[in-house]
Parts: structure tokens; C-alpha cells; sequence
């Protein structure tokens, strides 16, 4: 009888050793299962990041080529503008004899068409050089604040011209440094200042607001101008755009003035949008984060827009 029970006794051990080895097996099974599978999806993962980056590469060179084509094509054209310009004006200061007031009407027209020509190749020039590349940025520790007011004094005696009321305001003194292009930033407050002015009315009011928000500044470019339809203002910044109301108040233009503006600002790391209501005025703002924050473009935004 007792040898019965030693005999039950070992079976148990048996059955007991048999079971954890046979969990044994299957967890170091179920590892090498978990392993081979998290090998072949990090060799997935990186693949895809190779092709991502090749992608990414692909994209640049790309952009850099259209941007080359875009400058080389516009240097071409510029240059017999040029001289275009130069033969009328030699002729409108009568230094190829004298001619008659309709003549003049005539050439007048003609030099300002050619004036408007050089415009609309200055600004593909500016929007190639402004797309989705750090190509042609000289980026620098600088405070906003300057910029800004050198900005609003150089459009100044365009305002006074026009007979509307141009101010500089800030909320708040010595605001932090920050990363940015002075010549680029320069540009797309000049190009903001040039659309408020351009639809404003004569009695009218720009207000240029510079202030802390957050962990960027931000400026602001007020009007009391004609304002934007609605269902215009998710189009103000794609390519070559102008809001019905804005052509027929002025009715040349390139519609790359706020094209540009969004992408200096995405370069700086920033955000740019516009509030509007028609027939009462446009505000737009622009961000810039205060130093320490990296400007760039958001990948996946670009690509979404390729």
C-alpha cells in the first residue's frame, strides 16, 4: 500500500515537472514568436522610414528645381521688361524729340502696363523663394519690435497719400527675442500693410498691433476696409486667389501678396489666418514663437499641399 502511494507521489512530480516545462516551452515558443514578429515589423518600420526620407528628398529636389525654373524663367522675362521700360521712358522725357499729349496718354499707359509686368515677376520670384525652403532665409536672434515699426514707417507716407490713418501699437514692452528673417518678416507685414491700404477708403484707419500670446508674438494688421465674403476667407492664402469684392474694387493684381505672407510665417514656425466680416474691415494675424522654439515647416503640411 505504501508503495502505492510513493508510486501516486511520483506521478505527481512527474505530471507537476511535465507542466512547468511544457509552460516553459510555450512561453519561450510564444517569445521567439513575439520576437520574429517584432523584428520583421522594425525591419517594416525602417524601410518605410528609408522610403520617407528618400520621399522627403525627392520632394526637395523637386521644389528646388521648380524654384530654379520659376527664378530663371522670371530673370528672363524681367530683362527685356526693362528695357521696355527704359525705351518708353526715354521717349515720355522727349529725349527722341517731342511728342503730343495723346501720344503721351498712350506711352503712359504703356509703361504702367509694363510697370504692373514687373510686379507680377517680382512676386513669382519672391513666392519661389519663400516656398517650403530654408533656400535664401538668413535667420537671426532679433527682437520684433523694430521690424515691425520700420515696417509701418516705410508705408507711412503711402498712408498719408491715401489719407488714411496708419498706427503702431504694443501691449507690452521688451518682449523676448526671437528666431527670424528681419528681410523676410519685413516683407509680409509689408505685403499685409500694402492689402490694407490698397482696400481701404480714403478717412479710413490700419491698426498694426504687436503683443505677448503665449509662448509666441503677434502681430496684427487691422483695417477698416471693404472687408472679406465669408466664404473667401479659407482661400485667401492658396495661390494667385483674390476675392471677388477685391477685383473689382482694384482690379490688377498678382494674388501671390498673401501666398507669400503664409509661407514666411510657416518657415518661422508660425501661424497666419484672418477674421472678416464685408463692408466693415479685415484683420489679419500672424505668430512668431519667442527664442528657443525651432522654425520649420510642418512636413506633413507641405506634402498634403504637394
Amino acid at each position: 500500500m505504501k508503495d502505492i502511494h510513493i508510486i501516486i507521489d511520483d506521478i505527481k512530480i512527474i505530471y507537476t515537472v511535465a507542466a512547468i516545462f511544457l509552460t516553459l516551452l510555450l512561453v519561450l515558443i510564444i517569445s521567439l514568436f513575439r520576437s520574429h514578429k517584432f523584428k520583421k515589423e522594425n525591419s517594416r518600420l525602417n524601410s518605410e522610414n528609408i522610403r520617407l526620407l528618400e520621399d522627403n528628398k525627392t520632394i526637395k529636389e523637386v521644389e528646388t528645381m521648380k524654384s530654379e525654373f520659376i527664378t530663371t524663367v522670371a530673370h528672363q522675362i524681367r530683362t527685356p521688361l526693362t528695357r521696355i521700360k527704359w525705351a518708353i521712358q526715354t521717349v515720355l522725357n522727349g529725349e527722341t524729340g517731342k511728342i503730343t499729349a495723346e501720344q503721351k496718354d498712350i506711352l503712359t499707359t504703356g509703361y504702367e502696363a509694363n510697370e504692373k509686368m514687373v510686379d507680377i515677376v517680382n512676386n513669382l520670384t519672391e513666392s519661389a523663394k519663400t516656398e517650403a525652403t530654408y533656400f535664401g532665409y538668413n535667420f537671426q536672434d532679433l527682437f520684433l519690435e523694430p521690424v515691425v515699426a520700420k515696417a509701418v514707417n516705410d508705408f507711412t507716407p503711402v498712408a498719408n497719400h491715401k489719407k488714411i490713418t496708419l498706427e503702431f501699437l504694443t501691449s507690452q514692452k521688451n518682449l523676448p527675442a526671437m528666431r527670424m528673417d528681419p528681410e523676410k518678416i519685413s516683407l509680409a507685414i509689408g505685403n499685409l500693410l500694402d492689402n490694407a491700404l490698397s482696400y481701404t477708403p480714403e478717412n479710413g484707419k490700419i491698426t498694426v498691433l504687436l503683443e505677448n500670446f503665449g509662448d509666441c508674438a503677434r502681430v496684427s494688421v487691422k483695417d477698416t476696409g471693404i472687408g472679406i465674403p465669408q466664404d473667401s476667407i479659407d482661400k485667401l492664402f492658396t495661390r494667385f486667389f483674390r476675392a471677388k469684392n477685391a477685383v473689382s474694387v482694384k482690379t490688377e493684381g498678382s494674388g501671390l501678396g498673401l501666398y507669400i505672407v503664409k509661407n514666411i510665417i510657416m518657415m518661422h514656425g508660425g501661424e497666419v489666418w484672418a477674421e472678416s466680416k464685408e463692408g466693415e474691415g479685415t484683420t489679419f494675424f500672424f505668430t512668431i514663437p519667442f527664442l528657443g522654439e525651432s522654425p520649420g515647416r510642418n512636413i506633413e503640411e507641405f506634402v498634403k499641399e504637394i
